[in-house]
C-alpha cells in the first residue's frame, strides 16, 4: 500500500453501495485491516464518510473538535470525517476499520460525541468488534450483504451508546478512583490521559464527569491537593521549600511557587512564617 506507516499484510476493501442502500440503510464504503508503525498519520478537512476503527493492539491519537483523544487496545473510534480531523499511531499499532455512510449517522454522532466525545472503551464488550469483522469479511468476499451490513452498523452504534452510560453508582465509583489514583500519585508527573486512563475512560468523558462531580477538572484537583500537602509539609516539616516543591510533584520551584502564590496570595516561606507566628 502507499500510505506512509501501512506496512505489509495490511488489507483494504471497498464497496459500491445500491441506490436501495444508500436512501434507506447504514451503509460500508470502504474498510479492512491496517497493521501500522509508529509514524502513521491521516489528516483531512473534509470527506464526507464516518469512520469506525477497533484498535486491537497499540495506542492512537484523534484531534477533532479542539480535542485530543487517545484511543488504546480494545477500544473503538467513531469519527465524523466532514469536520476536520487528524489521527495518527503512537506506536506500532493494528485495527479493523470502516468507513460508512447513513441517513441517521450525523444525529447519532452528536448523541455520542456529547455523551463520551469520540473514544469508547469496550472493556470485556465484543459484540462490536464481531459485527466490524462480519461486514469486513463480507467487503474481503465482495459479497456485502446490505440489510445485514446496516443492521451490524446499527449495532456497533448501539454498543458504543450502550458504553457511554455509566450508571450513577459506577460514576461515583469512577470519581473514587480516579480521586485515590491523584492522591496516590501526586508526586509523580501526572497529565490527564493517565488518569483517565486508569479508570478506562477517554479523557474527554473523564473531565466531565469529573468536574460535575466534583466541581473540579482533574488538574485543578491535582493543583489543589498538591498545595495542601505542601502547606502541611511547611508547618510540620523542617524540609526547605526546594525540598517541597518536588515532594510535591512540582516540576521547578519556580512552579510551586507561583502556584502557591496563587493559592494562598503568600510565597512558600512568608506562609511557613506566618503559620509558625499563629502557632507561637
Amino acid at each position: 500500500m502507499g500510505e506512509k506507516g501501512v506496512l505489509p499484510g495490511s488489507k483494504l476493501f471497498f464497496h459500491t453501495p445500491s441506490n436501495f442502500a444508500k436512501k434507506a440503510l447504514y451503509y460500508p464504503c470502504s474498510g479492512g485491516t491496517y497493521i501500522l508503525s509508529d509514524v502513521y498519520e491521516t489528516k483531512r478537512n473534509h470527506f464526507e464518510q464516518y469512520l469506525l476503527i477497533h484498535i486491537i493492539k497499540g495506542k492512537m491519537e484523534i484531534h477533532y473538535n479542539e480535542h485530543v483523544f487517545i484511543a488504546g487496545e480494545n477500544s473503538f473510534v467513531f469519527l465524523n470525517c466532514n469536520k476536520p480531523h487528524l489521527y495518527k499511531t503512537l506506536k506500532d499499532t493494528e485495527h479493523n476499520w470502516i468507513h460508512f455512510k447513513g441517513n441517521a449517522t450525523d444525529e447519532y454522532y452528536d448523541l455520542l460525541f456529547e455523551k463520551n466525545g469520540c473514544v469508547f472503551s469496550l472493556n470485556n464488550n465484543w459484540e462490536a468488534p464481531k459485527c466490524l469483522n462480519r461486514i469486513i469479511s463480507m467487503m474481503e468476499n465482495e459479497r456485502v450483504e446490505e440489510h445485514e451490513a446496516s443492521v451490524m452498523i446499527h449495532r456497533i452504534l448501539c454498543e458504543l451508546e450502550k458504553a457511554s452510560n455509566l450508571t450513577i453508582n459506577s460514576i461515583e465509583e469512577t470519581v473514587r478512583n480516579a480521586v485515590a489514583y491523584i492522591e496516590t500519585h501526586y508526586s509523580e508527573e501526572l497529565n490527564l490521559s493517565d488518569i483517565a486512563n486508569y479508570v478506562r475512560l477517554s479523557p474527554y468523558h473523564f473531565s466531565r464527569v469529573f468536574k460535575k462531580h466534583t466541581n473540579f477538572t482533574p488538574h485543578q484537583y491535582l493543583i489543589n491537593y498538591r498545595v495542601n500537602h505542601a502547606k502541611g509539609l511547611l508547618f510540620t516539616s523542617n524540609l526547605t521549600v526546594n525540598e517541597i516543591a518536588f515532594k510535591c510533584g512540582f516540576n521547578s520551584v519556580s512552579h510551586f511557587v507561583t502556584t502557591f502564590k496563587n493559592q494562598t496570595n503568600l510565597s512558600p516561606k512568608k506562609y511557613r512564617d506566618y503559620m509558625f507566628t499563629k502557632k507561637s
